[in-house]
């Protein structure tokens, strides 16, 4: 029979989920599954065995699964997908788990607070109108042959198949971020113990990503320009309030999109007025935001005043209306831990004011582009830089490049100011920085080591906002961390 502290912990997570469901020790080989309510229906769990411990915990995500589908409106449970209880009803085998059982496991990883609910992007195929729930019913039995294929090749061209037999397969490129979710994803399964997720298949997905070598460069970021980001601010600031006030946070203090609704302490608010405070601190470790709590700083400072988020009454009234018009949700972890599982929609709400392609009359009216220099063979023309449409991110890595540019603070602070570490700092969001860039942050680095005054007509215009008190690292101790800036760098 099932252990007893096995059967106590799946019972544990229900309870502490409320859910209407329960799990029960009988005298046969199968689960028991019980409604709480008085009169509820009860059920032997035949597709669940009672002496395989990974049984039950599949059991317990299938019972979360269904309590999720009780809360959204739907009817919950479905009782046949527990393997009937009626004498002489054929039972699923064991090693022939059905496609709705395997979506079910999946979807309660990835519900709120669901160990999965901040990784959701690797089983999207898994989700209503995903690959698994277009191609095949809940009641047929899953393969391992149909993983592999999902795996080795592109969705499209699997459907187009089915259409059409004589359709030739495109392979999956092995060296793409794709790919890496798709292993990821089978490796989960693997983890809980779904029998298609089989060894030799695992090995051979992380045998094709290896090989493949390096990863595919992403596409080039279109960085906007001071000069352009400050005219298109102006704009959607006089245009639209809100969204210009959400900008401009972004702009001023390089944020992520999703962290502007996890501000806990605004401009003025801090010991430090040119300070933010992201997120809460409690000491326990929780992440609301990507990388946690932390403060960043605004650059440059002069915009602060420029579009009034100093103005902690038309802030918090800007952010209590982003908050109402796009509320953040939240869901207990088994862990005990608060997650904050809609992030990633709360991004796309931003991503899709700079570029709707379904919805154009969503976006906001101005568009800001930016440039992105194409690499040059030494000894030849330079190409000429190419334009594209921003996306928040590109605003994020703006702020890197102008701190990079206009000021002496160590990579240490600049880093922490936007909350990962100082290798991802150089090498990512560094990486876009043109020459004159390049030039003109050494040589503002090197006036200061050196002690010379900043002259005017050669210190960048952003620079002449930088306050005594904040803005620039007292030259002695700027001594070691500047040789440390320029190692990382």
């Amino acid at each position: 029979m099932i252990p007893r502290n096995a059967l106590a912990q799946a019972n544990g997570r229900l309870k502490l989920a409320a859910c209407p469901y329960r799990l029960r020790e009988r005298s046969s080989q199968y689960l028991y599954v019980y409604e709480t309510k008085r009169g509820g229906r009860r059920r032997s769990a035949q597709a669940f065995r009672a002496d395989d411990p990974a049984a039950v915990n599949q059991l317990t995500d299938l019972l979360l699964a269904a309590q999720q589908n009780l809360q959204q409106g739907g009817s919950g449970l479905d009782w046949d997908s527990l393997g009937g209880s009626r004498r002489g009803q054929s039972q699923t085998p064991r090693h022939a788990q059905t496609w709705g059982q395997i979506r079910a496991l999946v979807l309660a990883a990835i519900a709120p607070g669901g160990p999965k609910a901040k990784d959701r992007s690797p089983f999207v195929c898994f989700r209503e109108k995903g690959y698994f729930v277009r191609t095949f019913a809940a009641s047929d039995p899953a393969t391992t042959e149909q993983l592999e294929q999902f795996c080795l090749y592109t969705p499209a061209s699997l459907i187009a198949r089915q259409r059409n037999p004589r359709q030739a397969l495109i392979p999956r490129p092995y060296n793409s971020s794709v790919f890496a979710g798709v292993v990821q994803m089978a490796k989960y399964l693997a983890r809980r113990q779904v029998e298609i997720a089989s060894p030799e298949l695992i090995l051979k997905l992380e045998a094709l990503k290896k090989n493949a070598g390096s990863r595919k460069r992403p596409g080039p970021r279109f960085i906007p320009s001071t000069d352009a980001l400050e005219a298109w601010l102006d704009l959607v600031q006089k245009d639209d309030p809100m969204r210009g006030w959400v900008m401009a946070m972004i702009a001023t203090y390089g944020l992520r999109p999703h962290e502007v609704w996890h501000l806990n302490r605004l401009p003025g608010q801090c010991s430090d007025p040119t300070f933010i405070e992201v997120s809460t601190h409690d000491g326990s470790g929780n992440k609301t935001t990507k990388t946690g709590h932390r403060f960043a700083v605004a650059w440059p400072v002069a915009w602060l005043e420029r579009y009034r988020l100093n103005d902690q009454a038309r802030s918090k009234k800007m952010l209590a209306g982003l908050r109402k018009k796009h509320p953040i949700k939240t869901a207990k972890a088994p862990d005990g831990s608060i997650q904050c599982f809609n992030n990633g929609d709360l991004g796309r709400v931003v991503t899709h004011w700079l570029n709707n392609s379904g919805h154009r009359s969503c976006e906001i009216a101005h568009k800001l582009m930016g440039e992105h220099q194409p690499y040059a063979i030494a000894g030849q023309q330079a190409p000429a830089p190419t334009q594209g449409r921003c996306t928040p991110y590109d605003l994020r890595h703006a702020w890197a490049i102008r701190a990079r540019e206009t000021t002496t603070w160590s990579t240490t602070l600049k880093a922490q100011a936007m909350g990962h570490s100082e290798a991802i700092h150089t090498s990512t969001y560094l990486a876009g920085l043109t020459a004159a860039q390049k030039e003109q942050g050494m040589a503002l680095l090197k006036a200061h080591d050196e002690g010379q005054p900043q002259l005017e007509a050669s210190a960048p215009r952003v620079a002449r906002h930088m306050p005594a008190t904040t803005g620039v690292v007292p030259r002695r101790r700027l001594a070691t961390t500047t040789s440390k800036t320029l190692k990382a760098g």
